[in-house]
């Protein structure tokens, strides 16, 4: 199975995927979730912000599954 490198990814349909530490939110319509590497489909944009990765965890921790 693929890994992703941290950073964020652009996929289709406006969905934004942040990778971190091998976790994984998806953004799309305003509303984040957590993923899976199953469900990136995006392709690499750019690293993750020194400010993004500080506040990977706590938003991972609120949010749904996808």
């Amino acid at each position: 199975m693929k890994q992703y490198k941290d950073g964020v990814y652009d996929g289709d349909y406006g969905i934004i995927y942040f990778v971190h530490d091998g976790r994984i939110l998806l953004s799309h319509l305003g509303t984040t979730y957590k993923s899976t590497k199953h469900f990136v489909f995006g392709n690499w944009r750019e690293e993750l912000q020194p400010e993004m990765a500080d506040q990977f965890n706590e938003v991972y921790n609120k949010v749904k599954q996808w």
